[in-house]
């Protein structure tokens, strides 16, 4: 056979094509199988509270292309950071009926040394505070009422942000008073209303009786029986007579308010009214100011116009303007064409002429028109 003759085997193609078959090798980047990966990974790697249905459902394989795994994957992420804020949020704030860390701690205290025998559910809840009912006990020996009131000042200035100006203007705590941090506000808040409810309770003037102050939590006693709170005057269904007796009763403890207690309510309407055992209960007294306080005749006003309103809506006869029901509570007479006019004129009289200069009478016109604006 000649030196350069070539033999070809059928046998070594075959193996050829074998090798050049195991040559093309599978690795993980291939497309199927990163999809095929990354759908099993959303079940271990994703946030537990990302829902990503049922992808183990042999009938319909998922497969879950990079790009939009980690989109997916972000957008996840992002979204449980976000809850998180928010939850963080609510517990460091009395919001709505919620009670933050600091909070329980302070109630448990209370009912650990004694002084409440337990707490039950949120029965008011309102733009300043949560108010539960609590079962009562002792305090030094002495035996707190059966029933009693928790009101929480709620920790977040968010829902009324105008309580500075009830505050600072107040000779009681402007001295005290700090504007950069809420919770001390909230407890000169809570502060304040203990002090106002014994100033009415002296003048005798039926309110819830403060028992205890732990911060920014008030124990009271309770104004209802068997754990059922009485009724507020806007939801009392009333008899006409029983409405006439709650107006009367109404001025009388305006009157007396402002007379014995040197108090204006500064927020008085038929949600801060309660009817109990044919009694009207003046509650809500932390915004109350002193008669010292420069606004003290547009909150009193304010008052005025509210406790007008409401019952000459109730159709009772011969109710008093808001001018009118503001002389008959300070015992001044006064007439005017105006609110504005009105104002200034009560100014005048309760202030000595040296204090009245062009200048206050423009900062009256101010307060007026913001009161009004309210």
């Amino acid at each position: 056979t000649p030196a350069n003759e070539v033999y070809c085997n059928d046998d070594e193609d075959t193996t050829d094509a074998n090798l050049d078959k195991k040559k093309a090798i599978t690795t993980k980047h291939d497309h199927d199988i990163c999809c095929r990966k990354n759908t099993k990974s959303m079940e271990t790697k994703f946030p537990p509270n990302f829902r990503c249905g049922d992808l183990n459902d042999t009938s319909s394989e998922v497969k879950i292309p990079n790009h939009v795994y980690n989109s997916l994957k972000q957008h996840s992420f992002r979204e449980d950071r976000q809850s998180h804020r928010l939850h963080e949020k609510k517990e460091h704030s009395t919001y709505e009926q919620a009670l933050d860390e600091k909070t329980r701690l302070l109630i448990y205290k209370l009912v650990n040394n004694g002084t409440l025998e337990n707490v039950g559910g949120c029965f008011s809840t309102g733009k300043e505070a949560c108010v539960f009912h609590a079962m009562g006990g002792k305090i030094e020996d002495e035996d707190l009422p059966t029933e009693c009131a928790i009101k929480v000042y709620k920790t977040t200035l968010n829902e009324f942000k105008n309580r500075e100006e009830y505050i600072k203007d107040d000779f009681r705590f402007r001295d005290r008073f700090s504007k950069q941090n809420p919770r001390k506000i909230v407890r000169l808040w809570a502060e304040k209303e203990t002090h106002n409810l014994r100033r009415l309770q002296a003048a005798a003037i039926h309110c819830p009786q403060p028992l205890c102050l732990r911060k920014h939590i008030l124990v009271m006693s309770f104004i209802g029986l068997n754990q059922r709170p009485a009724p507020k005057l806007k939801e009392a269904q009333l008899s006409y007579s029983d409405l006439a007796n709650a107006y009367s009763q109404c001025l009388q403890a305006m009157k007396t308010m402002y007379h014995k207690a040197n108090l204006i309510h500064a927020d008085l309407s038929e949600y801060n009214i309660l009817w109990h055992e044919n009694k009207i209960w003046i509650i809500d007294v932390s915004q109350s100011v002193d008669k010292s306080h420069p606004k003290w005749a547009e909150f009193l006003l304010r008052d005025c116009r509210n406790i007008s309103r409401f019952f000459e809506q109730r159709s009772i006869k011969d109710v008093l303007t808001p001018t009118e029901i503001f002389n008959f509570v300070t015992e001044l007479k006064i007439s005017a064409k105006s609110d504005e006019e009105f104002l200034q004129m009560v100014y005048i009289q309760t202030s000595k002429a040296d204090d009245i200069d062009i200048f206050k009478l423009q900062e009256m016109r101010q307060r007026v028109n913001e009161v009004d604006s309210e």
